[in-house]
């Protein structure tokens, strides 16, 4: 009887170390319990997201934070401010794009593309956008700067730089303007 103790007592024992071998040699993926959403994928428990996704599961366009109405002001060449405002909307162009209206520039719409997860971005407006006949105007080309800061916070910033076919040369004509505002 005294063997039987033994031996059962040894293989509890070795069942034991065994068991505690194998359970501390696996390790848990980070990843198990993490659905990414929208073709995301995960790395270290984390979702890293396609471009035109973000968030914790990547379940939210990128767009959607600028999406509204703003109000505030525009000021161009550092004279007075003037109230202005701005909606934009997704532009329908893909799934990170916009359609931006600023009051102050009508009819013409800003169409603009938004990197991943990007707070900022810049559009840019080239030969089109002159409203010269001449054919030897020497189109110009108009970059703005969208910036949104807190999902609240609008900033377009216009750089316009207009070259001119003149008698004497070409002419260059600098316009700078800022638009600031809110989310109505």
């Amino acid at each position: 009887m005294k063997f039987w103790k033994i031996s059962l007592l040894t293989s509890l024992l070795f069942m034991a170390v065994l068991s505690a071998a194998i359970y501390s040699s696996c390790t848990q993926d980070s990843c198990t319990n993490v659905n990414c959403l929208n073709g995301g994928s995960c790395g270290n428990g984390v979702c890293r997201c396609p471009t035109g996704y973000e968030g914790t599961q990547c379940q939210t366009l990128s767009v959607s934070r600028y999406i509204g109405s703003y109000a505030g002001f525009t000021s161009c060449n550092n004279t007075q401010q003037v109230i202005d405002s701005a909606f934009i909307t997704a532009d329908g162009e893909g799934k990170n794009t916009l359609a931006i209206t600023i009051n102050s520039i009508t009819p013409k719409v800003l169409h603009g593309y938004i990197d991943n997860n990007q707070s900022a971005y810049s559009i840019i407006i080239t030969n089109n956008d002159s409203f010269s006949s001449d054919p030897n105007t020497v189109f110009y080309e108009r970059i703005y700067t969208v910036t949104l800061q807190s999902d609240n916070k609008l900033t377009i910033y216009d750089y316009s730089d207009s070259i001119f076919h003149t008698a004497s040369g070409l002419d260059t004509i600098i316009n700078k303007c800022t638009f600031v505002a809110t989310k109505d």
